[in-house]
């Protein structure tokens, strides 16, 4: 599991170890996603991360699971919301040729959406000689 700190919660944490374990949280991973693994001592990691998962200064992100058998692909990107359209700004491309799904998306508006472009239209300048006519 991958762990998160929850920035907007504060709780003064009963036990030591809870509290060396938040601490040592707070300033490796201040915003980032960590697991378990990232700590030298594991019962303190354990204890520290039960305790803070209870009083919710911690956000657990849980493991993806599908079909026995199956393969799973999870992509994520970052999208910058401009005044002038999205840019996507990190993550792989992705050729559709080489997706396919055994499902389909049926509502029109949704198809819509998705047809769009998400380049960012670039906009005419105007040159020195073309002005306002009055």
């Amino acid at each position: 599991t991958v762990f998160k700190r929850a920035v907007e919660n504060s709780y003064m944490l009963k036990t030591q170890r809870s509290r060396q374990f938040l601490s040592d949280v707070h300033a490796r991973f201040p915003t980032l996603c960590f697991s378990m693994r990232a700590f030298e001592d594991p019962q303190v990691a354990r204890v520290g991360v039960s305790e803070c998962v209870r009083h919710e200064l911690l956000h657990e992100y849980p493991v993806l699971k599908d079909k026995e058998g199956e393969f799973v692909a999870q992509m994520k990107f970052t999208v910058l919301l401009l005044p002038s359209g999205s840019k996507k700004i990190t993550g792989l491309a992705l050729s559709q040729g080489n997706v396919k799904s055994t499902k389909e998306i049926k509502n029109e508006a949704v198809l819509e959406v998705l047809r769009r472009s998400m380049a960012a239209k670039k906009k005419k300048k105007k040159s020195k000689g073309e002005s306002k006519e009055e």
